[in-house]
């Protein structure tokens, strides 16, 4: 008798030991988003707050997304925050360097883990809610840089008039 209970005690301990690590990489999987896919998040729910203020809804420009994508891995991996680069560069030049030259307005945040939690920062901040309610941007690129840092998340927002 004591063989049957031993028996199942060891079935029971060896499925848990099986189903855990199943439910463990099922969960990372799905909560794993990359870095476009967050990005694009962040210009869904910006065209959402233009179409409340009246605006029209932005479009993607990959050289935005290009310039603003290079500026938040440059803030991340040089552990700055700002506007101009270390080497002085502004927005309108590193916008000029990717070929887009109706650059009006950038963004940055640092420390939002999530599209919507930089999107409700920006919102919150007058500046920066200007910028997204300007009714005469025409055009955007959202860049994110995550890893070793330290604020772990770079947020830029570049806008532009064509």
């Amino acid at each position: 008798m004591t063989t049957a209970p031993r028996s199942l005690v060891v079935r029971a301990l060896l499925a848990a030991a099986l189903a855990l690590p199943v439910g463990l990489v099922t969960a990372e999987t799905a909560s794993a988003v990359t870095s476009l896919e967050m990005e694009k998040k962040v210009l869904s729910l910006v065209n959402a707050e233009r179409r409340k203020a009246g605006c029209s809804n932005l479009r993607w420009d990959t050289r935005l997304w290009k310039a603003s994508r290079k500026h938040s891995w440059n803030m991340r991996t040089k552990d700055f925050f700002s506007h101009t680069s270390p080497d002085g560069r502004t927005p309108w030049d590193r916008m000029r360097n990717e070929g887009y030259y109706y650059g009006s307005a950038e963004n940055i945040a640092a420390g939002q883990r999530t599209a919507l939690g930089v999107v409700r920062a920006w919102m919150a901040s007058s500046g920066h809610r200007k910028n997204i309610l300007n009714c005469r941007n025409k055009a955007v690129g959202v860049g994110v840089s995550r890893g070793t840092s330290t604020y772990g998340i770079y947020w830029t927002q570049d806008f532009g008039t064509r």
